[in-house]
């Protein structure tokens, strides 16, 4: 959008030759803009109340209220526009600066990551998962499930077992060290943090397990079903005994009732 060159009064230009000489072209052309249609809106904004007001409403017509009127929408237009284009542009910076440096941060660590899963034995994603992400979150539940009790205390055992399987770990080798060595750190390594990862799962299994036992049995849960298991077995038995009671009454009675039958046939 060129600024039109009547909106800049010649007063301007030793200003706007100064300004020229020092600012970049893109700028100074924004700025004469700028200048343009500010001069523009002021200017216009004059005439159109300088002619309300000289006149009387009688004497008022399109002559002489719609040329300043024009003028001052135009410029008011050009300025919003300008003002919004402006706006745009340094708000699109921003947020290119901004996701430029989320994405610049998300990505270096990505590979300290992948960096630190191929030093410990993995090669793709697998190995990530493996050695990178999980055991980090895995490694933390368990230092809080290992490092305090159910009062809220430390366990030095645990804590003596981790320092002591730390203290058990071969250095890595140098980097000026023959292949041999680095193969056989990493298969040392792999396979102690195989070892530890049973273990750790084996002992918290443990405590869980423990702790459900405790809970059973100290709260009297496994008294109270032997005990009902125990009712319903006297129960069943002695229903039993009472059928078997009833059977053994009945089979005198049918043997009585044979013999009658049988004397009264004879007497026929």
């Amino acid at each position: 959008m060129d600024a039109p060159s009547s909106a800049v009064p010649d007063f301007f230009d030793p200003l706007l030759d100064y300004l020229s000489s020092i600012l970049p072209p893109t700028v100074y052309a924004i700025l004469t803009t700028l200048i343009s249609y500010t001069l523009s809106l002021a200017m216009s904004s004059f005439s159109l109340v300088k002619g309300i007001v000289s006149s009387p409403p009688s004497s008022w017509d399109a002559q002489t209220i719609l040329p300043p009127l024009i003028t001052f929408l135009a410029a008011y237009l050009a300025l919003v526009s300008l003002y919004r284009t402006t706006s745009w542009m340094i708000r699109t910076g921003i947020w290119v600066v901004k996701w430029g440096f989320i994405l610049s941060v998300l990505a270096a660590s990505a590979g300290w990551m992948l960096g630190s899963a191929q030093a410990n034995g993995g090669n793709d994603i697998g190995g990530l998962v493996t050695g990178g992400v999980l055991p980090a979150v895995g490694g933390m539940l368990l230092d809080m499930l290992n490092g305090q009790n159910t009062a809220g205390g430390p366990r030095p055992g645990s804590r003596s077992s981790r320092a002591k399987t730390q203290r058990e770990k071969a250095p890595r080798p140098k980097a000026w060290e023959t292949w041999d060595k680095h193969r056989e750190w990493e298969y040392s390594e792999n396979a102690q943090a195989e070892a530890d990862g049973r273990s750790a799962e084996g002992n918290v299994l443990g405590d869980i397990m423990g702790a459900i036992g405790r809970t059973v049995v100290e709260g009297g849960w496994w008294e109270t079903a032997k005990g009902v298991v125990g009712d319903l077995n006297r129960g069943l038995q002695g229903e039993t005994r009472e059928h078997d009671y009833g059977a053994q009454e009945k089979q005198p009675e049918r043997k009585d009732k044979s013999k009658v039958k049988a004397k009264s046939q004879t007497s026929r």
